[in-house]
């Protein structure tokens, strides 16, 4: 057994620290923008809980907090410490915080094992040997550390202060901070994320080991560059699959992204077809970007369990149904034809095809009344031949309509057919023309996710999330019979 495993379960101190230092700071009238500086400011922002002491150069304050020039001269305990210094004078400040009894250290600071030569290399050695002797975590080097909404932690302005269920251990720091914001955008909340970086210490198999067992986070979403335990990763991942969905987004996955990733975080990051392999046998939900991550998400948190592939697709304009169709059918899903008898349901409602489309895909035009959209949609949502309905509207492909009507329209009617759908039901709001000053198209798609919604940008994204979820589920449930 290696020294981190069976660790994880004492983890969760780190994500609710007594109180914390930010060491790297110089007074206000010097220069106000200093790293340091910002890290006391964003967690002021976010209403950080515990004492919040400043550590740095010159006497003075920073946001009314007086400027200590050592960690051992702070009076009181200090559990958690951020660090915003050179990398050089990092080894002497894990040793005045060993004295000092710091439980965990955030190193933001980089130039260490990513940097070409032995000397970042010997650097991050020398410090871990250091942490190891006094017995403190180290959280990077080259990484932005913990957001955890419920401690009020954060290392970024506009995240969310509400918590959710989602764990999120990303290795960039700057691909972390568009998750997070990505995620919020769309609803999305989480119970703690780790920024990681080199993984000197706290690494990507410890923090899964976490998440797994913590009763906080029913899924896990994980941005992986590399790993330097192979064979342990594949067991962590495999049993935290068997529990909550993993999902995790891969990065460097080419030649050049490996060659990338080494620079970065100093990680190995192995071959594409290894990876596929290692995520495929844990039961991991692999996914190519951050923006998919949270769809996956999306469909998880939102959806009833997904039994089968076969859609209902519903919607507005031909070009846009035909679209819609082929979108589905390229990632997997199925469009079986609606029966004869459901075709003439909808023949009675609206007395003719003519203008609509009545197979599957099906183009109901929205402007006839929410009325006849409802009893058309009531017509055909019972069908046992799908085990999905995916509905999707394109407002402003309609030449004589008001803007603003439009949107009205096609969002009232979209919500209204997901309230009455008795399957899982995903929505999507293609907005194709270019932004404008009255952010109908973003008030409109939060319109939707307010109603409770799985809704999505594109048809293309929705379908292979759905996909992706599915593969899961079955996965899960062979899992179950082999057990």
């Amino acid at each position: 057994m290696s020294r981190h495993e069976g660790t994880q379960a004492g983890l969760d101190y780190i994500f609710h620290p007594r109180s914390t230092a930010v060491v790297g700071i110089i007074p206000d009238a010097q220069k106000r923008f200093k790293l340091g500086n910002q890290f006391i400011r964003v967690l002021q922002d976010f209403g950080y809980k515990g004492p919040l002491y400043a550590v740095g150069s010159g006497e003075g304050e920073v946001s009314g907090l007086k400027v200590f020039q050592n960690i051992g001269d702070i009076p009181g305990v200090v559990d958690y410490v951020i660090t915003a210094i050179p990398n050089r004078e990092v080894p002497q400040l894990v040793e005045e915080c060993g004295k000092k009894g710091v439980r965990v250290m955030n190193l933001f600071v980089s130039g260490f094992g990513e940097i070409e030569g032995d000397v970042g290399l010997e650097l991050q050695q020398e410090i871990l040997h250091t942490a190891r002797t006094y017995g403190i975590r180290i959280i990077g080097p080259n990484c932005m550390g913990i957001y955890c909404p419920e401690s009020r932690l954060a290392f970024g302005l506009d995240f969310s202060r509400t918590a959710g269920k989602i764990g999120y251990l990303s290795q960039s720091g700057g691909q972390c901070i568009l998750g997070i914001k990505e995620a919020n955008r769309r609803g999305i909340y989480f119970s703690k994320v780790v920024s990681y970086g080199n993984a000197a210490d706290i690494n990507e198999c410890d923090l899964l080991e976490y998440f797994t067992q913590d009763a906080e986070t029913d899924i896990i979403t994980a941005d992986i560059e590399g790993t330097n335990q192979g064979p342990r990763l594949l067991r962590v991942l495999g049993k935290a699959a068997a529990e909550k969905p993993v999902i995790v987004f891969k990065c460097a996955a080419t030649e050049g992204g490996s060659q990338a990733a080494v620079s970065h975080t100093s990680s190995i990051a192995g071959s594409g077809l290894i990876w596929e392999t290692l995520l495929r046998q844990a039961g991991a939900i692999r996914v190519y970007s951050v923006k998919e991550m949270f769809d996956v998400v999306t469909v998880l948190q939102r959806c009833p369990e997904i039994k089968g592939l076969n859609t209902l697709v519903l919607g507005h304009g031909g070009g846009s149904c035909v679209q819609a169709s082929d979108d589905c059918c390229r990632v997997g899903l199925k469009m079986p034809i609606l029966p004869v008898e459901l075709r003439q349901a909808l023949m009675k409602v609206y007395k003719t095809n003519a203008g609509n489309i009545f197979k599957n895909p099906l183009d109901i035009n929205p402007y006839l009344g929410i009325d006849k959209a409802r009893e058309a949609f009531n017509a055909v949502a019972g069908w046992n031949g799908v085990d999905l309905i995916l509905l999707h509207t394109t407002p402003e492909q309609d030449p004589f309509a008001p803007r603003d009507f439009q949107y009205q329209i096609h969002t009232d009617t979209l919500i209204e057919w997901a309230k009455l759908s008795p399957k899982p039901v995903v929505l999507v709001m293609n907005t194709n023309t270019a932004p404008r000053d009255d952010r109908l198209p973003e008030k409109s798609f939060n319109r939707v996710l307010e109603a409770g919604f799985a809704v999505f940008p594109s048809v293309k994204r929705a379908a292979t999330a759905v996909f992706r979820v599915y593969k899961y589920y079955q996965w899960k449930s062979n899992l179950s019979k082999r057990r």
